[in-house]
């Protein structure tokens, strides 16, 4: 369990004269859970008026909470918010904490579950026009913004169910979603594909919408990287350059190295990995800076995380970086 140290853009010394000042640590639960077994994958945090840098950290960094800092004695809103690793809000809470005194102060925070308001989406599909059995479609793979769709422990859906050729996938939150589908023959190899296919969800409703798959051929599927370090981003931590490794162990060591890229690219901190085998796949990063005397490594991955993977689909994960202990 780890519990770390954020600084603020906040004067960490006081005149001899000048107000009191306390150390403020908040303490976290979702739901009385552990922001693991809550499924809280992104922790974000803020208090107003007050700059704080970093603003978040990912469940592994910080799973039972972190220390903020030095502040003026006073009282502070506060706002947690807890995200899943889809990016979807989960848990949230605003509160009023009171600094007091010279000593640590402890505020244990439980988040409750954000109402989700949801809705469902039918896809009536076709391969160029044809239907599931003219085309010679059996299983259809689908992927909702960049993450793959399962059914049980399989991404086969079957692309006719009941004598209709579509499936229904629930629940999906209010709003704009894309969607990737790939027609697979019954020898297993990737014939139509559709990218981007956009459908709006409305609340309470079961939205139908029906796309048509072009002839495509696929033959690997692909990683889009986002990452941080220490929970900071490239600009703050320094890092230029960054190497990524695919299935390294446990520990972060050893895979295969897929190259060393810019640590931001058009003002997104991450990159793609292309030409992956469908199955599951882990990742690691390391941080490097760039100096005059050379390149300094300055984080590396302690945790890989890991997603499964289908050809033809984009998969969308993010990695952290620690520096050494």
């Amino acid at each position: 369990m780890r519990r770390l140290l954020m600084l603020g853009m906040l004067s960490l010394a006081a005149a001899a004269c000048g107000p009191s000042r306390a150390e403020v640590e908040v303490d976290w639960t979702f739901g009385g859970l552990s922001c693991a077994d809550a499924g809280v994958d992104r922790i974000e945090f803020s208090i107003a008026g007050e700059t704080l840098s970093p603003d978040h950290f990912s469940c592994k960094q910080a799973m039972v909470g972190a220390s903020l800092g030095s502040f003026v004695n006073g009282n502070y809103q506060l706002t947690v918010s807890g995200f899943d690793v889809a990016g979807n809000l989960v848990y949230q809470t605003t509160q009023t904490i009171q600094v007091r005194g010279t000593r640590l102060n402890q505020f244990p925070i439980d988040l409750p579950q954000v109402a989700q308001v949801t809705g469902d989406v039918t896809l009536h599909w076709t391969f160029g026009g044809k239907s599931c059995a003219a085309a010679g479609i059996p299983i259809v793979h689908v992927s909702v913004d960049n993450q793959v769709i399962t059914d049980g422990n399989t991404a086969d859906l079957p692309c006719s169910s009941g004598g209709i050729d579509g499936t229904t996938i629930t629940p999906l939150s209010q709003g704009q979603h894309s969607f990737d589908l790939v027609g697979v023959d019954s020898a297993g190899n990737a014939r139509f594909a559709l990218n981007g296919f956009l459908v709006t969800v409305a609340a309470g409703q079961n939205t139908i919408a029906s796309p048509d798959l072009a002839p495509a051929a696929p033959t690997t599927a692909s990683a889009n990287l986002t990452w941080t370090f220490d929970g900071k981003s490239c600009a703050a931590a320094t890092v230029d350059q960054v190497t990524i490794f695919v299935d390294p162990d446990a520990a972060g060591n050893g895979g295969t190295n897929a190259g060393t890229v810019p640590c931001n690219t058009s003002g997104t901190d991450g990159a793609s990995v292309d030409g992956l085998t469908r199955g599951t796949h882990s990742f690691a990063i390391q941080g490097i800076h760039t100096a005059l005397d050379g390149a300094h490594l300055l984080y590396r991955t302690h945790n890989p995380p890991s997603r499964f993977f289908e050809i033809g689909l984009i998969t969308d994960l993010s990695v952290s970086a620690e520096s050494p202990p």
